[in-house]
């Protein structure tokens, strides 16, 4: 039995806060929002006729509103499928060919985007009371019964970004979603009294399930961003009436905020956790963090399964590099391409095996079927453990280049140039080379004000690591492409200055 954890809450704390939405200033106690979930959930099944193991496609900013929608599918035993509103017209049009979607909910500004014909839309608004969306919530009978759901049932669908080529569906079942919520609270020491401020886009794992799983489960707060911006994040951070115990970001977030003149006087009073994910961070910035009271906590997950580690701030800043040790319910090891298991400080294929694993990819058995090994999930990610089981992220298996016949992996040459006064972002990517096969470009953003060649930053490199792996050119930029993650997109640089 799967338990009803917003009727629980309801019941138990109906005047507790349970959600506020920063982009519209509205805010639900446990028993409205639980009622609009239930009116929701009847909306779907009795006027769009959403049946137990469809899809909702969810195409919409960052609000409650979408954790509404996902409690709603659950509720009816349909299945959550967000999806990323920065996509192009084609691009969505594959996924709901894939996905094949009962129903999709998307925002106004979306529609235009959204293939034609495909499945019925429901359009919302944010924070508008004469949208269809409000319509239906208002209008609904409550569904108040929760759904005959087991562990192995499947109820989130989230596809992966494409960077590796054609998005894959990434099934979610409840006994994931138990996982997560359970390895969470352990890990981030949550309670019911905790609030997190959610900024990550909810169609990806780490803005859906960023400590929100855990604090709906246990009963706490979420305070959810529309969108992300450095300035209004750390306000929220620094403000005490707001409160802020938990939050979640990409090393590029925390970057630009640390950047800003108000960084410098910031407090904040209420903060147990800062997470860090989606790439290392670099050691600067964790010393730059931990001197302004902002200590990092690095984690490390992917969408197939979200919480893979368990760490500490105080770790990070003694260990560069490291990412933590297994988290509760969960192993991971260290192998070569073979499948043995390598020793530590040998790097090789993080592989991890837990219930918090997916079962598979939506349709496509033989991508399941690659992605394992003997019962390992293997993450494509490159690592290594060092004595006492500490696991450390080298980098993603993909953006590792071979030059001169020496893996050279461009997190260790970013993480020394992020160091650089005059550097502001750094992304390295291998681009070939007739002598070497690949050798190393550092695309670098400068700091405003600052000025250095492409010949100083290379120089400034010599002596602080081996030869091969200092970058062979630089070039300068405005910006990096990010993703809506705010990861860099170093594929889209590949592409670029691959000639």
């Amino acid at each position: 039995m799967i338990a009803d954890w917003l009727a629980h809450h309801a019941r138990t704390r109906a005047g507790r806060t349970a959600c506020i939405d920063l982009g519209t200033g509205r805010r639900f106690t446990y028993l409205q929002f639980f009622e609009r979930v239930t009116r929701l959930a009847g909306a779907l099944r009795t006027r769009h006729g959403v049946k137990h193991g469809d899809r909702v496609m969810v195409v919409a900013r960052n609000s409650t509103d979408v954790y509404e929608i996902m409690f709603a599918a659950w509720r009816i035993g349909a299945v959550f499928m967000p999806v990323n509103w920065r996509l192009a017209p084609p691009e969505l049009e594959e996924i709901t060919r894939d996905g094949e979607p009962a129903l999709v909910i998307a925002d106004a500004e979306f529609l235009q985007s959204l293939p034609k014909n495909a499945a019925p839309i429901l359009t919302r608004r944010p924070g508008d009371e004469a949208s269809e969306y409000e319509r239906d919530i208002a209008a609904a009978a409550p569904a108040l019964e929760f759904a005959a759901v087991g562990f192995d049932t499947m109820n989130t669908l989230l596809y992966t970004s494409g960077t590796t080529g054609k998005p894959k569906g990434v099934i979610g079942n409840w006994r994931m979603t138990t996982v997560m919520q359970l390895q969470a609270g352990v890990s981030a020491e949550l309670t019911p009294h905790c609030l997190t401020l959610t900024a990550a886009p909810q169609f990806h794992t780490a803005g859906l399930n960023s400590f929100a799983t855990s604090l709906f489960h246990l009963g706490g707060t979420l305070a959810v961003m529309s969108t992300w911006d450095a300035e209004t994040s750390l306000r929220h951070l620094a403000d005490p009436a707001l409160g802020v115990t938990h939050t979640l970001g990409v090393p590029t977030q925390f970057l630009l905020m640390s950047r800003l003149p108000s960084f410098a006087t910031a407090r904040f009073p209420s903060l147990q956790m800062a997470a860090v994910g989606g790439a290392p961070p670099s050691q600067a910035l964790l010393e730059t963090c931990a001197a302004q009271g902002l200590p990092l906590t690095p984690g490390y997950g992917m969408t197939e399964v979200f919480g893979v580690t368990h760490m500490r701030a105080d770790v990070a800043l003694s260990k560069p590099g490291a990412v933590g040790w297994p988290a509760i319910y969960t192993e991971f090891r260290v192998a070569d391409e073979a499948g043995r298991v390598l020793a530590p400080g040998d790097v090789g294929e993080i592989q991890i095996r837990s219930a918090g694993v997916t079962p598979g990819y939506w349709r496509q058995p033989e991508a399941t079927a690659e992605a394992f090994v003997d019962g390992w999930f293997r993450s494509g990610d490159l690592g290594y453990l060092d004595e006492a089981g500490l696991l450390y992220l080298v980098d993603r298996k993909k953006d590792m280049f071979i030059s001169g016949g020496e893996n050279v992996y461009p997190a260790e040459v970013e993480n020394l140039m992020s160091g650089f006064p005059e550097i502001h972002q750094v992304a390295v990517v291998g681009v070939p080379d007739p002598k070497w096969g690949e050798v190393g470009l550092a695309v670098v953003v400068l700091r405003a004000g600052l000025a250095a060649s492409e010949t100083e930053l290379i120089e400034r490199c010599r002596g602080k690591i081996a030869a091969f792996k200092i970058p062979k050119a630089v070039a300068l930029v405005n910006a990096l492409p990010l993703s809506a993650q705010g990861k860099v997109q170093k594929n889209e640089l590949q592409k670029q200055y691959a000639r």
